[in-house]
């Protein structure tokens, strides 16, 4: 694994108008590694995504991307740099098709010289064979596994070096989470780092190479997923000793 973080947040701080959201963060990704991010609602993980997209201004400390410091870079130049939000609600735009959908994102994205995007309309159906089948639908009249699924071909189509994936399991059915979770290792093998915010602890460290616990907008534990226990998570998860059954 490369000595040199792909991002790197060192002391964060950011926040909404008077109200601080995030205290003192310091996190990294490795270029090509998997990190989950867990904590109860409201413990700041969305907050944290959105400040590593340029979304929520920051108000201390110092974000680095790919060895520049982006702690004032807007979001579409953020974009155009390699980095990728898949929000939270999917957020598509309604009365388009889900292959206009995953095409504006092409179009208005920063991309590498042609013969060089790992990431091409044939290559996401290839990873998700139902949106071949639905791409002339409206997004809106989609089941919401596929609006998940172009929601996350629309952000891989600007080439990403690093993509955020914020609840991408949320109202889905076990069967459905499955199906997008199975598509992870394919999506990093083409070299592109994740984060996952996720509620499921357990998919989350499964899903993983190292896990960070949130709590009331502060790191409370950090550590491999396959070496972190069960009750340090619990402990830091909810601040207290608790059994989680």
């Amino acid at each position: 694994m490369s000595a040199s973080p792909l991002l790197t947040a060192r002391a964060l701080c950011a926040g909404y108008g008077d109200f601080q959201a995030l205290f003192s963060i310091d996190f990294d990704i490795q270029p090509g590694e998997v990190v989950a991010l867990i904590g109860a609602n409201g413990a700041g993980k969305s907050t944290l995504l959105k400040t590593f997209v340029g979304l929520v201004p920051i108000r201390d400390g110092s974000l680095t991307f790919c060895g520049l410091d982006v702690s004032k870079t807007p979001a579409h130049a953020l974009v155009s740099r390699g980095l990728a939000l898949v929000p939270e609600g999917r957020r598509l735009f309604r009365g388009m098709t889900a292959e206009d959908n995953l095409r504006v994102a092409a179009d208005h994205a920063g991309q590498p010289a042609a013969g060089t995007r790992p990431w091409t309309l044939e290559r996401l159906y290839d990873l998700f064979p139902i949106l071949a089948e639905r791409r002339a639908q409206a997004v809106e009249d989609l089941s919401g596994g596929q609006q998940q699924m172009v929601a996350i071909g629309r952000a891989l189509m600007t080439q990403p070096k690093l993509l955020l994936c914020d609840e991408i399991s949320l109202g889905l059915s076990p069967k459905v989470i499955a199906e997008i979770y199975d598509m992870l290792p394919v999506i990093r093998q083409a070299g592109t780092a994740i984060v996952l915010v996720e509620q499921d602890v357990s998919l989350a460290s499964r899903s993983s190479d190292r896990v960070y616990c949130m709590l009331e907008g502060r790191i409370t534990l950090s550590g491999r997923s396959s070496e972190v226990t069960r009750d340090e998570i619990t402990q830091a998860y909810f601040g207290v000793k608790h059994d989680l059954g």
